[in-house]
């Protein structure tokens, strides 16, 4: 059951398994949270350059929203006392339900808007969404992204697909530019190879349904 006894909002009050789930991750920014940490743990001050608009104090109410749930936990990170939020296991499971609303906001939800904040590595996410196990076969890969200000992977393994930001030194594939660079940008997907062959890289886009 969840328990929002802790949390400093208003509740449905309805006994219902989606109004309690609501109760927990409806208000606003909530689900981006979970996006971003579903991603990577992130400081604080990286949560706040990722969700514009947000305020500091609205993310820091949020957040101890999120923690009072069970679904973030605060963590050490790489020595020297830097504190990161990550996702509980209870957290994680969410994912299954975010790349669901990704599929669906990718083929029914509304159009791009010019101008509109992106980040790279909310594309990653985007990707494992169309991630379809059946086309991967036996495939074992592990694929870098190297764009300016943005370094990220996606690994497949077993039909599981994982991915993360940073470098991945394991990578057998290694793409001059973003997710979006390879699977919609003008080049051909084997011209932004700086590591790996054409075929290995067919395998790898081969492996996803961009039209769900």
């Amino acid at each position: 059951m969840l328990d929002c006894s802790g949390m400093s909002k208003r509740r449905y009050k309805q006994n219902c398994a989606l109004a309690r789930t609501i109760d927990v991750i409806g208000e606003r920014w909530t689900l981006l949270l979970v996006r971003d940490l579903l991603v990577s743990p992130h400081r604080f001050n990286e949560l706040l350059e990722s969700l514009k608009g947000i305020g500091t104090n609205l993310l820091a109410s949020r957040l101890q929203d999120l923690e009072s749930a069970d679904l973030i936990e605060r963590r050490e990170s790489g020595g020297g006392g830097v504190r990161v939020y990550a996702l509980t296991e209870r957290g994680r499971a969410l994912e299954p339900a975010i790349l669901a609303l990704i599929r669906w906001g990718l083929t029914r939800g509304p159009e791009n808007r010019v101008g509109d904040h992106h980040r790279d590595d909310w594309d990653l996410l985007a990707l494992k969404a169309l991630y379809q196990p059946n086309r991967a076969g036996d495939l074992s890969v592990v694929v870098q992204f190297d764009a300016p200000g943005f370094a990220g992977w996606a690994r497949i393994e077993d039909q599981r697909m994982s991915i993360g930001v940073g470098t991945a030194r394991d990578a057998e594939i290694v793409i001059d530019g973003s997710v979006a660079d390879l699977f919609l940008g003008p080049s051909s997907p084997a011209e932004l190879l700086t590591r790996g062959t054409a075929s290995s890289l067919h395998r790898f886009t081969s492996a996803f349904a961009l039209r769900p």
